[in-house]
């Protein structure tokens, strides 16, 4: 079985793009990832998982013994929450791994797999309390935290945008577009790809991720429909839940509307703080779903707008831009050190504090706005790869120049991210090294006819140039 799920696969370098091609059922895509990238796996697990854990060791204040247990006692609560097809999927990775000469465990892959759920929770000071449990997992704690605030938390991740009908022009098809914003941990930046799953149950779709990870930011599927995830930090947050590599297999292998999305967020338990933006192409139809461990709220686009915008602050705040529902803004705010919410003008006066270390780049939000007016009804992907690598910030009104990173979380933010490096210090042989947040990969897409386009060779990625395919010729092309 093995040997024939084997002749379903491929991996590729495609215009200096890696593509990795998996068809079947969730073992045998497992298995196929697991074979075809065993070293590079490896590689995740014993250099950016160390380096994740000194990561959490600053950010919590504590030693690197501890920050480890913390990740493994994140893991331990979330393993339960797994769907079924996805640990299965895990499974296949770690036998194909062995089989493939690697190292890595079922354990470890489990935890790589919960990296970036962890990384949101700890990046801001009041992160869930991970004292052991009677089960020996966490406790969740609503909002307490571990020591004192991180001396250089980071900034912003991620962003995107969509437009449709009159606020794209042309024919109207519904154009989105998205940058993923996040460090550069050692060995990461040679190990991102483009994979395309074929599975026998659900939708074809693709995605960005590293070796090992079943999924991480969103994609695009063969339906026509669109996800991408946003870091939107709340006080309600606890590592029992699924997070961002979960639902974003779940969504692209499930969903075709934006309906059929808000029901699998709801549907599921949720463990950080996380706005999806998605989209139907086919009925040009997008919302922004905020979601936390105890809430789900959904931000449609204003009236007479034809354009949907997010980057990683809450703007679930009844009466903003239309949004009418539970303010998601209060959940967020001791989260973002917001110290006055009581209104609409003083939550906006609060998050353009200039020193305010925790509140997230909010001025690219701003930007975006700007961008989209301007454009209206001209969105094109060559304009939309124009948005995506701005890097003016409407806050101070400058331009950033290229190469220079942003001051704080609120001075020379700009849409393509570029921030300063902070130090750390992992478990040997990883060691000392230097880190800093820029956009990982970019993408402009036509959900609709599946068309996208793609930058994930530069940091930021803008400065390697998008590459153009198609979705379902890359599903053609699965052997």
């Amino acid at each position: 079985m093995r040997y024939e799920a084997m002749e379903k696969a491929e991996l590729k370098v495609e215009r200096g793009v890696k593509i990795l091609r998996l068809a079947g059922s969730p073992y045998e895509m497992g298995y196929q990832h697991g074979r075809l990238l065993a070293k590079e796996i490896d590689l995740m697990v014993k250099t950016t998982l160390p380096a994740t854990a000194a990561y959490v060791a600053l950010q919590a204040d504590s030693e690197l013994d501890r920050a480890e247990e913390m990740l493994w006692i994140g893991q331990r609560r979330a393993e339960p929450h797994l769907p079924k097809e996805l640990k299965v999927e895990m499974e296949g990775i770690a036998d194909g791994v062995r089989d493939g000469g690697g190292r890595a465990t079922l354990e470890e892959i489990l935890l790589w797999n919960t990296n970036y759920d962890q990384w949101c929770i700890y990046c801001h000071p009041n992160f869930w309390s991970c004292s052991p449990g009677p089960d020996g997992g966490g406790v969740a704690d609503e909002g307490g935290r571990e020591g004192p605030a991180p001396l250089a938390p980071p900034a912003g991740g991620c962003s995107s945008f969509s437009a449709w009908d009159e606020g794209a022009g042309g024919g109207g098809e519904l154009i989105f577009g998205k940058n993923e914003d996040n460090f550069n941990m050692p060995g990461q930046l040679e190990c991102r790809m483009m994979v395309v799953a074929a599975p026998d149950d659900g939708f074809g779709h693709v995605f960005m991720t590293y070796p090992g990870m079943i999924g991480l930011d969103g994609g695009v599927n063969e339906a026509g429909f669109e996800m991408m995830t946003q870091l939107s930090s709340m006080r309600h947050e606890t590592m029992a839940g699924c997070g961002i590599a979960v639902f974003t297999r779940l969504l692209l292998t499930r969903a075709k509307t934006v309906d059929d999305a808000v029901r699998i967020l709801r549907e599921y338990p949720r463990c950080a703080g996380i706005a999806y933006h998605v989209a139907d192409g086919v009925a040009r139809e997008a919302a922004v779903v905020e979601t936390s461990s105890k809430r789900v709220c959904v931000r449609h686009p204003m009236d007479g707008v034809e354009a949907l915008w997010q980057t990683n602050h809450s703007n679930c705040y009844p009466g903003w831009m239309g949004y009418s529902g539970y303010n998601m803004v209060r959940d967020q705010a001791p989260v973002n050190g917001l110290s006055d919410v009581s209104t609409i003008d003083r939550w906006q006066a609060g998050l353009r504090d200039p020193y305010n270390f925790f509140v997230q780049a909010p001025s690219r939000f701003e930007r975006y706005g700007q961008l989209i007016h301007d454009h209206y009804g001209e969105i094109t992907p060559e304009v939309a790869i124009e948005i995506l690598s701005d890097r003016y910030d409407p806050y101070t009104r400058m331009v950033r120049p290229e190469g220079f990173p942003s001051w704080t979380n609120n001075i020379l933010c700009t849409i393509s991210a570029l921030y300063p490096d902070f130090a750390y210090r992992a478990r040997e042989p990883v060691g000392a090294f230097k880190a800093h947040i820029a956009n990982m990969w970019s993408l402009v897409a036509r959900p609709e006819g599946g068309d996208l386009w793609l930058a994930i060779r530069g940091f930021p990625a803008q400065r390697g140039g998008f590459e153009h395919f198609n979705l379902h010729d890359l599903l053609d092309e699965v052997p």
